[in-house]
Formats: structure tokens, C-alpha cells, sequence
């Protein structure tokens, strides 16, 4: 199989000679993608609450999901599908989607329950796809409206369940759906298990969420990457923004496409150097796995910059396409914060806060433009703009992106990208209509 390409790639071509801190880019780049790259079976487990929440509304969004999923497999594909309140019932074993009609049936079956057992549903999702084959991929696509009242419910353990079941090859996303879902356990499972994190409040909202999803899956390359990083002496690595660390000391890294790009940004932090001599700074080695479950090694060749007077250094220009993705990292940092105050009902903090990203982020199209979403949702609805923040702060910090990634100059879900490396503006909607469009122009 061919290696992937690790590169390290600093903001600026030198270091300053009287020692400091300096930023860069560990990126990790899948070979470009090709016929063959497309065609990787999936195995995947829809899991659904129906409990008593649900009742109504909230349920139909939630079966007109699966239906859009089961409508998208392919005859390689396998799913099941598992409902769950207090009890969870698997309506569909692993297998080929026969037809949509098949599966409208099923669902026509399904109403309200109980409490919301949510360990137990994702749990009997998760046995559908042991003993996965090679070649393919398992992941539990949970869905779910509201909060674990039943069975087991401490997230640390649950979140141990997702971690083991993804060391067994099945990984877990998360969806949540509607108001009142538990956003801290939905993406604290989809991280434990490897998987993606997404909400709405329709259906609608969420087709282009699985449309990404199932792009990726499609298109997956390497799993459950680590990456560990080697600084010389005299050097401090500080990852930045929000990552995930292993028990090892390596570093969590996304699920990796063909085509695609992994990263971490890290800062080093440097002791004095000599002027106009090369140092070597740091090194880099990435693990990961195959679909095939193959180990996969790729070093990075080592970082060696030139010390160079700190006036030297400060007019140096910098690489745009890693300042740019350096101001994502601090926009997902910022926007925890913002999450913060909302949930703590400081809305006057959290209003100022955003007049002071508009500011901060005014040369970054993107973020602006994500900013614009949420001071709108600030005024018509904090809770929702609280999960804004919290989704796009998680998406911002472990997205994809292209090998030549384009500046941003527009919301990408309509654009011909996989939908795996598109830019979205708001994450809990979908594509935008054209009253949609023309509502959010007006108000610029």
C-alpha cells in the first residue's frame, strides 16, 4: 500500500536566534484518490430513539434520516437497524439493503416508547457489526433527541465502551437531534469511538451531514491515526487547539481519505540558537491503520530551520495557507469559550465576545462568515447558537481538507468537492434554498 506523506511546515522558513516560539503544521497527506480508492464496503449500524421524547415530530425526522441512509447504500453495503427506548429492538440484522420499500415498511412499524436507554441501543447496534470483515468499514451511526436515563448512564463508561469497540474495528458517530440532546456525551462518544459528531434539528438539516459521512466512509484510506512528535533538544512541542491525546503520549488524528489531509498544529517553543546556523527542531512519525488492519509507519523528514536576527524574522512573510488554518485553530479554541458563556446565561459576555471575533477574524472570509450564523442565532435562539459554537469548534479542530485547499469564498455544500472537504457555514443546517440565501444576504 502506498505510505502517506508527512510533512511539517512552519508558519515562517526560520527561527528567531535569540530563542522564542514559532508555529507549524504537522500535516499528514493521502495519496491523491483514483478510481479504485472508492469503492470501500460499509457496514453500518443505524441506531434510533424512540423513547417517549420523541413522540411525534422529532421521531418522523429521525426515521426520514434512516430512510435517506438505507437509500444511499450500495450492493456491496450492509446495515441494520435498531430502534431503542427503555428496550432495544433491532427491526433489520446486518444486511443488503433488498429495497427502500422494505425498509419505508419497517419503519412504518416504529412509534414511541419509554425512558432512553441510550448505552443499550448503541450497544445492540454495535453487536450487528462484530467480527467485521476486511476491506470494509463498521461504524453505529446513533441518533438520538435527548439525555440517558436508563440503563447505564456515566459517560466515562460509556465512552470506555466506545474506545474498545472501536479498538475491534467498529467506530461510532453521533447525531443529535432536535434541543435537548446531550451534546457533552454525543461527541464525547463519537470521539471515543472514532467517528464524526453532527446535529439538527430536521431531517433536512442533516442530509448534507450524511451525505459527508458516507462520502468519507466511502472514500477512508487509513484509521485510527497516532501521531507522536519527536522535538531536539532544547525544543518544547505544545499541540494547539483542541486535540485528543492517547494514553502513549501520541496524538488522536481524523480518519484519513484519499485525497485528503490530516493535521495538527503545534507550537515549539525554543532556546537560543546560533546566528545563521541550521538547528534541527523536531520529527515526526505517524501510525495508522489500513481497512485491511495492516500497521502503517510514515516519518516526516526532519524539521531543520536557520536562526535568524528576531527583526530578520518578524518582517519574514508568512505561508498563507498555514496562517489561515492557524486562525481556525484559535477560532475553535474561541468558540468553546463563547459555548461557555451561553451556558452559563452570560449572553452580554457572549455578545461581546462575538464583536470581538468579527474583529479578530475580519481577513478569514470563512470565519466570518460563520460568525455572521451565529450572531443571528444569538439573537433569535442562545441555546441553539450554544451548539453551534460547541459542533463547529469540534468540526473546525479535526476537519479534512484538500492537499491544495482553496480559500474560502462561499458556502461549499452544493460544490463538487467530496462532501468531506466542503466548508459549511452553519453545521446544523443543510444546503440553503434560495429564501434561505436570500434571508441571510439581507441581513449582511
Amino acid at each position: 500500500m502506498t505510505q502517506p506523506h508527512v510533512l511539517l511546515s512552519p508558519l515562517k522558513p526560520a527561527f528567531p536566534e535569540a530563542g522564542g516560539a514559532i508555529d507549524l503544521m504537522v500535516r499528514v497527506q493521502a495519496p491523491p484518490a483514483s478510481g479504485q480508492a472508492f469503492a470501500t464496503p460499509k457496514r453500518l449500524a443505524l441506531v434510533v430513539d424512540r423513547s417517549g421524547s420523541m413522540n411525534g415530530q422529532p421521531l418522523a425526522e429521525a426515521l426520514k434520516c434512516v430512510e435517506h441512509i438505507a437509500a444511499c447504500m450500495t450492493p456491496q453495503d450492509r446495515l441494520s437497524i435498531t430502534v431503542y427506548d427503555h428496550h432495544a429492538n433491532v427491526l433489520m440484522p446486518l444486511a443488503p439493503v433488498a429495497s427502500i420499500e422494505a425498509v419505508k415498511s419497517l419503519l412504518a412499524t416504529v412509534d414511541s416508547g419509554g425512558n432512553t436507554n441510550l448505552y443499550g441501543g448503541w450497544e445492540a447496534g454495535s453487536q450487528q457489526l462484530e467480527a467485521g470483515q476486511s476491506g470494509s468499514i463498521s461504524r453505529v451511526i446513533l441518533l438520538s433527541d435527548g439525555q440517558a436515563n436508563s440503563g447505564l448512564t456515566d459517560s466515562h463508561a460509556i465512552e470506555a465502551h466506545c474506545r474498545n469497540w472501536l479498538a475491534q474495528g467498529v467506530s461510532t458517530t453521533t447525531v443529535g437531534l432536535g434541543r435537548g440532546f446531550n451534546e457533552e456525551l454525543m461527541i464525547a462518544m463519537a470521539r471515543a469511538g472514532g467517528g464524526q459528531q453532527y446535529y439538527g434539528q430536521t431531517a433536512a438539516d442533516l442530509f448534507d451531514s450524511f451525505d459527508e459521512e458516507l462520502s468519507l466512509l466511502q472514500a477512508l484510506y487509513l484509521r485510527q491515526l497516532r501521531l507522536k512528535l519527536i522535538p531536539a533538544a532544547g525544543v518544547i512541542a505544545e499541540p494547539l487547539g483542541l486535540f485528543d491525546q492517547n494514553p502513549d503520549g501520541s496524538y488522536h488524528l481524523s480518519d484519513l481519505a484519499w485525497g485528503s489531509e490530516s493535521w495538527l498544529a503545534v507550537r515549539l517553543h525554543l532556546s537560543a540558537g546560533v546566528a545563521g546556523q541550521t538547528r534541527d527542531l523536531l520529527g515526526a512519525t505517524v501510525e495508522g491503520t489500513t481497512l485491511q488492519g495492516h500497521a502503517i509507519t510514515a516519518h516526516a523528514p526532519l524539521l531543520s530551520l536557520p536562526g535568524v536576527a528576531q527583526a530578520v524574522f518578524d518582517a519574514m512573510p508568512a505561508d498563507e495557507a498555514i496562517a489561515r488554518r492557524l486562525l481556525e485553530v484559535d477560532f475553535a479554541q474561541r468558540s468553546l469559550e463563547l459555548s461557555r458563556l451561553v451556558q452559563i446565561g452570560d449572553l452580554r459576555a457572549a455578545r461581546a465576545l462575538l464583536v470581538e471575533l468579527t474583529q479578530r477574524f475580519e481577513q478569514h472570509p470563512w470565519l466570518q462568515a460563520k460568525l455572521l450564523r451565529l450572531r443571528t442565532l444569538a439573537e433569535r435562539d442562545p441555546e441553539m447558537m450554544r451548539k453551534e459554537a460547541r459542533f463547529s469548534s469540534r468540526k473546525m479542530s479535526s476537519r479534512l481538507v484538500a492537499h491544495d485547499e482553496m480559500a474560502f469564498s462561499g458556502d461549499e455544500t452544493l460544490s463538487a468537492m467530496p462532501a468531506f472537504l466542503r466548508k459549511k457555514t452553519q453545521e446544523g443546517k443543510g444546503r440553503e434554498g434560495p429564501a434561505e440565501r436570500k434571508g441571510s444576504e439581507s441581513s449582511k
